[in-house]
């Protein structure tokens, strides 16, 4: 039997992407000029010093960017032929969370400290699927269970100040991939953790990537000399040239040659 042949057209694809913000102080260049792509099966990271226009990057492709002060001035973001900035809030709505779900920086200040986490991750299940709410709080504690988190039948009604910092960030993991998106944003998911817990959370997205047959755009520096493919290096908020990452001197070395700049790996 013949392996099959390698996608030719990218999942998604970022062109010549500009986002500003407009503040009394003047306009703040975020993203300029920001192109790449992903495509099927593949892993992309973008790498770079804090306030570079990483988390922007995401934000915008989620749709996410506060308007004002915010605004994408040019460009595309085509998600499966479709660019999504020309798409209403409504139509975004039906895609975050479903096509294209995010797991964010801070999981404390992500989650919703007066819910439970059973009814946060039914939240996108209810709105997503036709599932009824018995099968949402049944797939709920699938998901915690599959993320490793223990006795899920007792954290599902538990509220995000119960779990430990790990244990949330896995919840968050559980949210975003209970709806089996195509297109999973991790944005520095290890960031508030400490060392030990840190490679637990990667070793699961690597893990979780495999059984769910995802693609992860981007990932966080930790995670860049082991999960990325390939690496379109970026300046100063500018992308050039593409590469693999194997090709690349080590990271911390990398980021000391390009102060203030990210690259998208």
């Amino acid at each position: 039997m013949t392996s099959p042949e390698p996608a030719t057209q990218p999942l998604l694809a970022i062109r010549d992407l500009r986002t500003y913000f407009h503040t009394s102080d003047g306009v703040a260049r975020s993203v300029d000029g920001v192109s790449f792509e992903v495509f099927p099966s593949e892993t992309v990271a973008v790498v770079g010093e804090s306030g570079c226009g990483k988390s922007v990057t995401a934000f915008t492709i989620m749709g996410l960017i506060p308007v004002p002060p915010g605004r994408v001035e040019s460009g595309e973001i085509v998600f499966e032929d479709r660019d999504l900035l020309k798409l209403s809030e409504a139509e975004m709505r039906d895609v975050r969370g479903n096509d294209i779900s995010m797991i964010f920086q801070e999981p404390m200040t992500s989650l919703n400290p007066i819910l439970t986490i059973g009814r946060q991750i039914t939240e996108a299940i209810l709105r997503h699927t036709s599932a009824s709410k018995a099968d949402a709080r049944r797939l709920a504690i699938e998901m915690l269970s599959r993320v490793g988190i223990p006795s899920p039948e007792k954290r599902v009604d538990e509220y995000p100040h119960q779990l430990s910092g790990g244990m949330k960030q896995r919840a968050m993991i559980a949210m975003a991939l209970v709806c089996r998106p195509k297109l999973l944003i991790a944005d520095e998911p290890t960031t508030a953790l400490d060392v030990t817990i840190q490679s637990q959370i990667l070793d699961l997205l690597h893990d979780l990537r495999e059984e769910f047959d995802m693609h992860e755009s981007p990932l966080p520096v930790a995670a860049v000399a082991r999960a990325p493919r390939r690496d379109p290096e970026r300046h100063s908020r500018q992308c050039t040239e593409p590469a693999r990452v194997s090709d690349r001197v080590p990271i911390p070395h990398a980021l000391h040659h390009c102060p203030g700049g990210m690259r998208v790996v």
